[in-house]
This record gives C-alpha cells, structure tokens and sequence, in this order.
C-alpha cells in the first residue's frame, strides 16, 4: 500500500492572476479568519454630462463625418459613450430640447406633475358633483318647504347673506 503524505502549505501571500493576495484580508493584511468581509465594493457614480459637453460630442463627431474614416468610432471609445446615446442626443438638438438654456430641475420631474395634474382634475370632478347633488336636494327641500307652508329664509346671492322671511326692509 502505498501512503500519501500531504504536505501542510502555509497560505501564500503572492497574487494570483492580478487578484488580491490568497488568503490576506483587504483591512488589515492579516491572514483570512473565515469570517465574511466587511469590505463593501465601491460603486461607480453614475456621470451627469451637461448640454454643452453632449453638443460639443455631436459637433466633434459631426467634423468626423465630413472627414471619412473609422475615427468616431475610437473617438466614442475614448469618451466611453454609446453610438445610440449619441443618436438620441442628436434627436434631441433637432428638436430644440438640447439648447443647454433650460436644464433638468432637480424638483418634480414632469411624469410626476402630470400624475399630480390627474389627480387634481378627478378630485374637481368629484367635488363638482357633490355640488351638483348638494344643489338639487336644496331645490327639493324648497320644493316639499312650500308643499308644507313651512317659510325659509331667503339666501341673496349677491351678498351671500340668510335674509328672515319676517324682517320687513326698512324704508326712507
């Protein structure tokens, strides 16, 4: 029978294929106790490019055009933009909406004005059909108030003031 002998290796500290070292923790350098990291990976941030940095891409790519050649392609890679982000931006200064003079503001977006404006407007509906209800039952209570010889207070719309139907107007 043959016996296999493993040899005890202690943990290296080289770098595998451009990775940390094998068994170093980032924070401390000490060797990995098995505990998971508290390393949390940081994110890119995404960028915010202004109207003049997009017009001036349009304008760049536009002098590569008029030149010829496989240039704006390198020159999109170099900027780390897409070519389909770029087609939208030229749509976009067709239309006038890329001018750089009225930017984004950061308060509500228009979706949210529009959701906001639908809101408003079911909300009037319902209240002027409340009112509307609201005005037909007082023409009903009128109606039954005089059926019955019950007298009512008289409303002066202009004034919007009750008058009694007892108080005689005082004459000069």
């Amino acid at each position: 029978m043959s016996s296999t002998t493993v040899e005890f290796m202690p943990q290296s500290t080289e770098t595998t294929g451009g990775r940390r070292p094998e068994g170093v923790s980032v924070d401390s350098g000490a060797p990995n106790t098995g505990h998971p990291s508290s390393e949390v990976p940081v994110g890119k941030k995404r960028r915010n490019l202004t109207a003049a940095y997009k017009i001036r891409v349009l304008e760049t790519i536009k002098s590569l055009k008029d030149e010829g050649g496989p240039s704006i392609g390198s020159y999109l890679r170099k900027e780390g933009l897409y070519y389909a982000a770029v087609r939208k931006w030229e749509k976009q200064y067709e239309r006038g909406d890329l001018s750089g003079a009225h930017t984004k503001s950061k308060g509500k977006a228009a979706g949210s004005l529009q959701l906001e404006n639908n809101k408003l407007r079911r909300k009037l509906a319902s209240t002027e059909k409340q009112l509307e209800q609201s005005k037909i039952i007082i023409d009903i209570q009128k109606k039954i108030s005089k059926l019955l010889g019950i007298e009512q207070p008289e409303f002066d719309e202009t004034t919007y003031e009750l008058k009694s139907p007892n108080s005689q107007k005082k004459s000069l």
